[in-house]
C-alpha cells in the first residue's frame, strides 16, 4: 500500500506479523547548481530526524545529474551521511567527483552496502567528502528510500 505523507514523500506499508508493520519511505529531493557548490560547506538535508527514540534507516539512493552548460570543478565524492557526521551510509565510495565535474548528465545508484550503524534522532545529509565544488550550472535530483525505527 502506497500512501503520500508529505510533498515528495510516498509512504510504502507491509505487514510483518502480530500487528507489526514496516513503513519505507521514498522521498525526491532537488538540488539545484549552488546547492551542489556547497554539498561540502553546507550539506543539503534529504531526511528531517525522526524524534526522540527512533532513527532514520538508509536503503538507497539514486543520484541523477543533469549537466547545464558549464562543469563544475573541485569537490569530492558526495555521499549519504547522518547530519553533522561523515560516514558514508551506503559503505560504497559514494558518487564520483569525476560524475559531477563531467561534462554529461549520469545516473548513480548508492545501494547499502555495509550499514555503518545507526544514529538516534538524526536526519540524512548529502555531503561532498573533502571539499566544496566550484563554477558549475547543473542539476541534480536525489531519491532516497529510508525507514523509520524505533528504539529501545
Amino acid at each position: 500500500m502506497a500512501t503520500k505523507k508529505e510533498p515528495g514523500v510516498v509512504v510504502f506499508q507491509s505487514g510483518i506479523g502480530r500487528g507489526k508493520t514496516v513503513t519505507t519511505y521514498l522521498k525526491r529531493v532537488p538540488l539545484t547548481a549552488a546547492q551542489i557548490t556547497t554539498l561540502h560547506s553546507a550539506p543539503v538535508s534529504l531526511v528531517s530526524a525522526p524524534g526522540a527514540g527512533k532513527a532514520v534507516i538508509f536503503h538507497w539512493l539514486t543520484f541523477q545529474f543533469t549537466f547545464g552548460t558549464t562543469q563544475f570543478t573541485g569537490g569530492g565524492a558526495v555521499t549519504p551521511v547522518y547530519h553533522g557526521a561523515t560516514t558514508d551510509l551506503s559503505g560504497t565510495t559514494g558518487v564520483a567527483a569525476a560524475t559531477i565535474t563531467g561534462a554529461a548528465s549520469a545516473t548513480k545508484l548508492l545501494p547499502t552496502v555495509a550499514q555503518a550503524g545507526i544514529t538516534a534522532n538524526a536526519g540524512v545529509d548529502l555531503l561532498a567528502a573533502t571539499a566544496d565544488f566550484a563554477a558549475g550550472d547543473s542539476t541534480a535530483v536525489v531519491t532516497i528510500s529510508y525507514s523509520v525505527v524505533k528504539l529501545g
